[in-house]
């Protein structure tokens, strides 16, 4: 899996995952919330990166649940055990895993993955691996972009070739940047009932620090773009530029892509 996620980690993508956090927290925990998490739960969070919703999770079940994070990342890692300690709190666990490679059997009362099922080839296997893990009458909690959806005003050609380029190097890397949309379908298909499924859009202006999050984003996929060949470090850096004088104008909109929510019920 680390030789496939396009997104920089280490440190630089660890900044990035705290600004994300931000700016997803409040949706992300109205998902949860819908999904039906509560206390004395356990938890995995598949691709936790920095950890920011596993310990969402660990706050939501109380001392009584146990929540699990598992990401490949050692560097996010140790930052969201310092995190977690910091926050006295004894209920989570992280453990340095490849998302491909993990294994449980009816060990959880929710799964739960964000923005990682569109950067692996087989999601179809990785959702059923998911069901796998659930408890009979779990839940899987899924998040995922849908870069289609993709807009800003006044229209900027450095933020239009990100959009394009951020496609493409997820899909040669086997990804899909615009899984989002086929979130609902392949939940379904992977045999979970009662499938909900609704749609959140970020939209940044002024000169909010969460306007940034694309540009950031941008930044931190031009080494996997210069890897795959798709431009050059020269074509890079003009496209950087044009899209910072968009991000630094207050009067410009920017948003995230659209994010598909899908919660489902293991029976």
């Amino acid at each position: 899996m680390s030789t496939r996620y396009v997104i920089a980690g280490g440190e630089a993508g660890w900044r990035r995952l705290n600004l994300l956090a931000r700016t997803m927290a409040p949706t992300t925990r109205a998902h949860l919330v819908a999904a039906g998490v509560s206390d004395g739960m356990a938890c995995i969070d598949v691709g936790c990166g920095g950890g920011q919703v596993t310990l969402m999770l660990a706050e939501m079940v109380g001392p009584s649940g146990r929540v699990l994070g598992i990401d490949f990342d050692p560097v996010k890692l140790a930052a969201a055990r310092a995190e977690a300690e910091g926050k006295g709190l004894r209920n989570v666990e992280f453990k340095e895993t490849d998302v491909l490679e993990w294994r449980e059997s009816s060990a959880y009362d929710v799964v739960f993955g964000r923005f990682i099922l569109s950067h692996v080839p087989g999601c179809q296997r990785v959702i059923g691996n998911m069901r796998e893990a659930l408890k009979q009458g779990g839940v899987i909690v899924l998040e995922d972009v849908d870069f289609s959806g993709n807009f800003c005003v006044p229209e900027n050609d450095g933020y239009r070739r990100y959009t394009e380029l951020y496609r493409a190097v997820v899909k040669r890397r086997g990804g899909d940047a615009d899984l989002g949309k086929r979130l609902f379908a392949l939940t379904c298909s992977a045999g979970f009932s009662a499938v909900h499924v609704s749609v959140v859009q970020p939209v940044h202006t002024g000169r909010q620090p969460e306007k940034a999050l694309s540009l950031v984003t941008f930044e931190n996929i031009v080494s996997a773009v210069i890897a795959e060949s798709l431009a050059t470090e020269s074509e890079l850096r003009s496209d950087l530029t044009t899209f910072e004088a968009l991000t630094h104008d207050p009067t410009s909109l920017i948003a995230l892509p659209r994010i598909f929510q899908v919660w489902g019920r293991n029976h």
